[in-house]
């Protein structure tokens, strides 16, 4: 006689002591795993893809960088970022030079919203730039200055 109960949850064979297995009860019980199985691990709504286990598990990634004094200095990235913050280390964020001029050493900068300065960020580089004078603004953007040193995160 082939198992006459069976599991509460897949309704494997749960054999009594009295039954006696058949190929086709192993058969059976084989095929409901992998097809149970097989529509869980597919599941993308209960599990995460690929792009969205690299999100999770490496959300952003700090970078530095020494200035060149080139006026703009071009970075290529590991991935794709949305969003960065950078700054020069040893600096305060803003400088200010004299009542008409600062120096800016820090900026916020985002794939969709734009910079806070002239940072530029795109979908598999970062851009950063260096002033020699003050835009209209009185700001010079100071984000490659000859052997500064610079630290970028970058969040994905």
């Amino acid at each position: 006689m082939a198992s006459t109960s069976f599991t509460e949850n897949l309704g494997l064979c749960a054999w009594n002591a009295s039954d006696r297995p058949k190929r086709i009860d192993f058969v059976n019980d084989n095929q409901t795993i992998d097809k149970k199985l097989g529509e869980h691990l597919l599941d993308t709504t209960i599990h995460l893809t690929e792009k969205e286990k690299e999100l999770v598990l490496n959300p952003y990634t700090v970078m530095s960088y020494a200035g060149t004094g080139a006026r703009q200095k071009t970075f290529t990235l590991d991935g794709e970022y949305t969003f960065a913050i950078i700054f020069q280390k040893f600096y305060p964020p803003m400088e200010v030079v004299d009542g008409t001029t600062t120096k800016l050493r820090f900026a916020l900068v985002g794939r969709e919203f734009g910079s806070s300065s002239d940072v530029e960020l795109t979908s598999n580089s970062i851009i950063v730039k260096q002033d020699e004078v003050a835009n209209e603004d009185g700001i010079i953007n100071c984000f490659n200055e000859e052997e500064g040193q610079y630290v970028a995160i970058l969040f994905r």
